[in-house]
């Protein structure tokens, strides 16, 4: 397979003359109305956007994947919090089922608060995975295609407004507009888009639980340590 011909193929499909859905191509993203112009041809016209999706600028997606990340985030934990709210209690049954769930009123207002914080980590972090497994299948080694698909992809983090189970369904989302944009933009095959779906997901898997040994190898030396002293 040919890396940059599936590249050139897949950006030649799109007319000069052509509006791009990418409205941070055009600067529409600035206003209200290309924001959600560019948010509803993602979410329901992949196919067309990521076959004319450019292959330059980082700043305008970023921006884009950031705030439908964060409200997203937002819309989450509000959900969370309405179940542990006096007014919910009613809907205690679900509780169990959140993915926020036996965390404190308190510290979900925190993550609300540091949403765009973490959202911006998210990004960093995922956008260096999903290079790296593009990479791996040999389908391009640009970073910027791989980002700026990584970043539109979020958008099926809108979802996550749904109620008590919408951040379920935005996660499944991305992971589907990860598929459609990697097979589109580079030409590969539906295995080949698999395949880095999975190499993504492995070394998302593989980061965690890196990050959890590190933690508990550092709780366990402050422990260590308190018994010395």
């Amino acid at each position: 397979m040919e890396p940059e011909a599936g590249w050139g193929a897949a950006a030649a499909a799109a007319e000069p003359d052509q509006v791009s859905w990418a409205t941070g191509e055009d600067q529409e993203l600035l206003s209200l109305a290309g924001f959600f112009r560019t948010l509803y041809a993602v979410l329901f016209r992949p196919g067309e956007f990521f076959k004319n999706l450019g292959r330059e600028g980082w700043a305008g997606p970023l921006a884009f994947a950031l705030i439908v990340s964060s409200v997203g985030l937002m819309g989450a934990l509000f959900w969370q919090l309405l179940v542990l709210a006096p007014a919910g209690d009613n809907l205690g049954d679900v509780a169990g089922l959140l993915p926020f769930q036996g965390l404190g009123p308190g510290l979900l207002l925190a993550m609300m608060a540091a949403a765009p914080v973490l959202g911006l980590a998210n990004l960093g972090v995922g956008g260096i995975c999903w290079w790296g497994s593009v990479a791996l299948v040999g389908a391009g080694r640009d970073f910027t295609p791989a980002w700026r698909i990584f970043c539109y992809a979020q958008a099926g983090m809108a979802l996550g407004l749904i109620p008590f189970f919408g951040l379920l369904v935005a996660g499944i989302w991305v992971l589907a507009l990860m598929y459609c944009g990697v097979k589109q933009v580079y030409g590969i095959s539906a295995g080949g888009a698999l395949g880095t779906l999975a190499i993504y997901l492995a070394l998302q898997v593989l980061l965690a639980l890196t990050l959890l040994l590190g933690l508990v190898s550092v709780l366990a030396g402050l422990g260590f340590l308190l018994l010395l002293g």
